[in-house]
């Protein structure tokens, strides 16, 4: 790419707020777009402070048309992105849905009119201790599908710290993905600790149950993930820092609303279809369900 693009970020919490910090590293111009201002967006990533200099908005009203759109707002607020995607995106914007789940343009699409949406997986381990102040602990980059698009998403993230992966597998890599997050997300939430719960051997038990039941329903959806899976993932987990959690964790401690539906649900609703048994992944629903109820947000 000789020419770097312009970029908006929709959503400007810990992972988009990470990747507008890399998006403007690699020399692109870019823009924050968010429902609440804040001062500044800093980034603590690898030993250093990322301070990004970049106008942020709060009305789409006073934004125009951009190369790329990342939307990296929780999936149950996409419908609140619309505004933003409509005044930001023309004939050749492509939209990048940083999103959980396995759902991403079924989500995103009936707002996007005829702008091209592009799904991508985040690996990315941080949190944001404070509007605009993101705190990344590990991982940073990203799986796409291997087409034209994630090619170019490849060359718009050059020269930063975000390593973009197109894989001919993308689908396949989603559910794997949401195999560690049924758990992963779930469990931290509702025990409201980080990840040295899942060093308690019943704890590990009950998230390799929950990994067990998004495999079986990812095989009847088509995609072969191993048997080994959910072994591993819980044992690299169990062994990652003391301070590493996950989004729903962080959102539950604010007293927010909870991403469930798109992670337990999804294999919930997915199993249902098919006729598998999804009980440890519906109890998840039924409880994370009743506590994102009485949030405040």
């Amino acid at each position: 790419m000789s020419e770097k693009s312009s970029v908006a970020v929709v959503g400007c919490g810990s992972v988009g707020g990470f990747f507008a910090a890399q998006a403007q590293m690699a020399g692109n111009s870019l823009s924050i777009c968010e429902r609440v201002a804040f001062d500044r967006l800093v980034v603590e990533s690898k030993g250093r402070t990322i301070e990004v200099d970049a106008p942020i908005y709060t009305d789409p009203g006073d934004v125009t048309v951009h190369d790329w759109v990342l939307i990296a707002t929780k999936t149950h607020h996409t419908a609140s992105a619309a505004p933003w995607l409509e005044a930001l995106c023309g004939p050749d914007t492509v939209i990048v849905v940083l999103q959980n789940g396995v759902e991403h343009v079924k989500r995103v699409a009936p707002f996007a009119g005829e702008t091209e949406v592009l799904p991508a997986i985040v690996r990315y381990g941080g949190e944001a201790i404070a509007p605009g102040h993101i705190r990344h602990y590990t991982y940073g980059y990203l799986f796409v599908p291997d087409e034209l698009s994630g090619h170019r998403l490849v060359e718009l993230f050059r020269g930063s710290d975000v390593e973009v992966h197109p894989t001919a597998t993308f689908q396949k890599e989603a559910w794997a993905k949401l195999v560690t997050n049924v758990a992963a997300n779930s469990i931290p939430a509702l025990t409201q600790q980080r990840f040295p719960v899942f060093r308690r051997p019943e704890v590990a038990e009950l998230a390799r149950g929950l990994m067990r039941e998004c495999v079986a329903v990812a095989r009847v959806e088509g995609f072969d993930l191993p048997d080994s899976l959910p072994a591993s993932e819980v044992d690299r987990m169990a062994g990652l820092p003391d301070n590493v959690g996950t989004s729903m964790l962080y959102d539950r401690l604010a007293g927010r609303t909870l991403e469930y539906d798109a992670l337990n649900g999804a294999v919930v609703r997915t199993g249902e279809q098919h006729g598998v048994p999804t009980p440890l992944n519906k109890a998840m629903v039924a409880l994370l369900g009743a506590i994102s109820a009485a949030a405040e947000t």
